[in-house]
Parts: C-alpha cells; structure tokens; sequence
C-alpha cells in the first residue's frame, strides 16, 4: 500500500470533488508534500486522520490501497472481535484487514482495537490449537497474518509526531513473541509517542545501552516468557536503575508476570492491558514534546 497518494485519488477515494480536497490542503487539514515539479502528495495516515477525525464514510477505498468495503459503517466490538476470529482462522487477511481499519476510522483507539479484538481473538485461537481444534500451520499463519494487520495499522496511525517525545519497546532474550511489543508500539504512537519497536529476544545489557544512548522517556518490555526467573529478576532491576538513572519510565506488561515475580522486580508500572499502557502513555506525556 503506498504512502502518498494525489489530491485526485483522495478525492475519489472519499467521494468529493478535488477542488474541495485541494482547500483543505491548504487549510492544514490534511498533510502534503510536494514533489520536485511542484504536485501535492498526500500521506496515507494525514487523509486516514482526516477521515476518521469528520467521521467521513469512503466511497472507494481501494483507490488509496484499501480493502473494499472499508470505512463504510462503524462496528460494535463484539461483531469486530467475531469477524476477526474467522478472518484470521480462515487465513482471510483482506477482511481482517478491514475489520481493523474500520474500527480505527470509526474513532476507537489503538488500545481499544488491541484489547477488545486482537488480544481476545488470539486468545481463543491460542485455545483453539490446544485442544486441537485448530492445526499448528493455521495457528501459525494467524500470526504472520496478524504481523501484516499490525503492520497496515501502523501505516495508519503514522510515526507519531516528529517532535514527540521517544519511546522504546522490546521483548527480551528467549521471548519470540512478537505481537504484544508490536502492538504497544502502535497504542503509544496513538497517544504522542514516538514510538519504536526494537524487536525481539534483545539482551538487557543492549537495553541499556538503548536508554543510555537514546536518552527515551520510556521504555515497554513485553514478557511473555521466562526462561531463569532469578536471573530475570536480577537482571531486569538492574535495566530499571539505567532507567531511573536518565529519567526513562520503565514499562512491563505480560503473561509470564506472575504476582510472586512482580513482587520482587523494580519498574516504573505494569500494565495488564493496553488500555493500561495508554492511560500511563497519557499521563506521563510531557507537555513541552522538546523537554
């Protein structure tokens, strides 16, 4: 899907004239720039924002690189959650992709999207392939799906404001799971972060290095599994005191967290949901994005 698109596409991809799209370039409200020859290119999550901020319909959305039907009438989170689920069970990634993209131009949050449709959806496929309702290549071919969900999803939330304050993001050595960190990256662009996702398996000492080098205002780590608890431990308040050392809120979140572990870590907060990770994201937002 491109990023940039002309004021012509986007007029008829919305339904209106290109004069009127043109006005509202250069009003503000939506974002372009301009090639060498001078011609307005419009990026993808400035019109998306738009859209989504007037509570406009889409008349072709294919026209801008999305799934037909897209942006046509808003759903409530339980029929998202079910469509998703079939989507992804069925490897359908055009009506995942959909699915998603409409809750987001209906005006739900990123944290909302992750926590009411994502998560709950993958939950049940989890469960699904535990019983053995579901095979190991469906199961599979769900997350490299989901990946690519994400990875449109980010192209319609943006980097997060130029000047916003950085935000970090990880999963450590010996977690290769990937959907949680990658998730969290989009709910704290969502909110005014500049956030990056730095993958997955990192080591604390690279960590470190990142806060130390970086200088961000916070760091997330999704930890989904834990190979030595007590070597974990040690290492993870070791991470929090280069956290606290430059100012860096430090973030955890995930389901190998369990209460007696929790117990004995050092972290700014933990978060059990994304919701969570976007009322602190909020919160701790600096007024001045230079400071």
């Amino acid at each position: 899907m491109s990023q940039f698109f002309s004021p012509r596409e986007v007029a008829v991809a919305i339904g209106v004239s290109e004069s009127s799209l043109k006005r509202w370039v250069d009003k503000g409200l939506i974002e372009a720039a301009k090639t060498g020859g001078g011609h307005r290119r419009l990026s993808l999550d400035s019109v998306l924002r738009y859209i989504r901020e007037e509570r406009m319909s889409i008349s072709h959305p294919e026209v801008i690189g999305l799934p037909p039907g897209t942006g046509v009438s808003p759903t409530s989170d339980q029929s998202a959650q079910g469509e998703f689920l079939r989507a992804m069970s069925a490897g359908d990634e055009t009506t995942a992709r959909r699915v998603i993209l409409d809750m987001f131009l209906s005006g739900s949050s990123v944290a909302r999207i992750c926590d009411s449709v994502i998560a709950p959806a993958f939950h049940k496929i989890g469960d699904m392939w535990r019983c053995g309702e579901m095979e190991v290549y469906q199961e599979r071919r769900a997350c490299e799906t989901c990946n690519r969900v994400i990875h449109e999803l980010r192209r319609a939330v943006g980097n997060g404001p130029e000047n916003g304050p950085l935000a970090l993001g990880a999963t450590l050595d010996g977690d290769p799971y990937t959907l949680a960190v990658n998730m969290a990256e989009l709910v704290l662009r969502d909110c005014g972060w500049r956030a990056t996702a730095l993958g997955h398996m990192l080591p604390f000492d690279t960590l470190r290095k990142a806060i130390e080098t970086d200088r961000p205002g916070l760091m997330w780590v999704s930890i989904t599994s834990i190979r030595d608890p007590e070597r974990f431990i040690a290492s993870f308040n070791t991470l929090y005191d280069a956290a606290n050392a430059y100012d860096c809120a430090l973030v955890a979140g995930g389901q190998a967290l369990t209460a007696d572990i929790r117990q004995r870590l050092h972290y700014t907060t933990f978060c059990d949901n994304f919701r969570h990770l976007e009322a602190f994201g909020r919160t701790v937002l600096p007024r001045n994005p230079q400071s």
